[in-house]
């Protein structure tokens, strides 16, 4: 398969048109680790900048993780916006994506500068830590965030809130990769990444999820992984024609090739080889 380069430069939404045709394949960006911080808004780009944050906190916060694998986050509840506080703890999670070892912690603060006191940068790291509490579920994670793109608030707020309300844990996101791609979605500690999402879809999408399936219409990629390696498992995710696991597909070798590469993955017994053309 061939990936296109993807256009430069903003755009309205009505232009996703244009795009509709573009590989999805291989886009997730490739994440180990990441600090999620509740925060309701209003959210700014870069997120950190946003109002109502402790401006020396996310500072020192971001100088810990500088040049360190954790993807910083904000996080807020679906329709947070149009709700008044009710004093309950604000959330963090820490979380480690990883194919064999992926982790979750949950940290609740009253005040940001709590989360000083613990090491941001264990999120890098296949052992979880100590502190927090463990999530043993995973976290759904729209990306909404106006300001770095409108159309991921247009596309993604209807998305968050057909996902709210059920069994599944959904949150709101800030900038997540891939605009042109939205309504955006991204399953933690699992890294996997779906695109182009409707209410309708995103509520199949995270059914199967829950049940342990991928369904390969939608999915992007994950985070695990890099963009040949992903885009080979959608393409046999989807030849193999129906939805099978999340770790179904065993990742065995990825070589370079003069035009990209060849990437072999096992299933159910049987090995595949992929060839990848970028």
């Amino acid at each position: 398969m061939r990936l296109p380069t993807a256009p430069d430069g903003r755009r309205g939404c009505s232009a996703l048109a244009r795009y509709t045709d573009e590989q999805i394949a291989g886009t997730a960006g490739r994440t180990g680790g990441w600090l999620l911080i509740e925060h309701d808004g209003p959210w700014r780009h870069p997120a950190l900048s946003s109002e109502g944050l402790d401006k020396a906190v996310v500072a020192e916060l971001s100088r810990r993780i500088a040049g360190r694998d954790v993807r910083p986050q904000l996080i807020k509840r679906p329709g947070a916006r149009d709700r008044t506080r009710t004093g309950r703890p604000s959330r963090a999670y820490l979380v480690h994506t990883s194919r064999t070892r992926p982790w979750a912690r949950r940290v609740d603060f009253h005040d940001l500068a709590e989360l000083l006191d613990i090491d941001v940068t264990a999120a890098e790291h296949p052992e979880p830590p100590e502190f927090g509490h463990p999530v043993d579920h995973t976290l759904y994670l729209v990306c909404t965030h106006a300001k770095k793109d409108p159309c991921c608030a247009m596309l993604g707020r209807p998305v968050a809130a057909a996902l709210s309300g059920g069994q599944a844990e959904v949150w709101e996101t800030t900038h997540v990769g891939g605009d042109r791609f939205a309504a955006n979605l991204v399953a933690l500690p699992q890294g996997v990444y779906f695109g182009r999402l409707t209410p309708e879809s995103a509520q199949d999408t995270v059914a199967a999820f829950e049940r342990g399936l991928v369904l390969p219409e939608n999915y992007r990629g994950r985070c695990t992984d890099s963009s040949p390696a992903q885009a080979a498992e959608a393409a046999l995710r989807a030849r193999l024609g129906v939805p099978v696991g999340v770790d179904a597909l065993t990742h065995l070798a990825e070589e370079e090739t003069a035009k990209g590469a060849r990437v072999t993955r096992g299933h159910d017994g049987g090995l595949y080889s992929v060839e990848v053309e970028t």
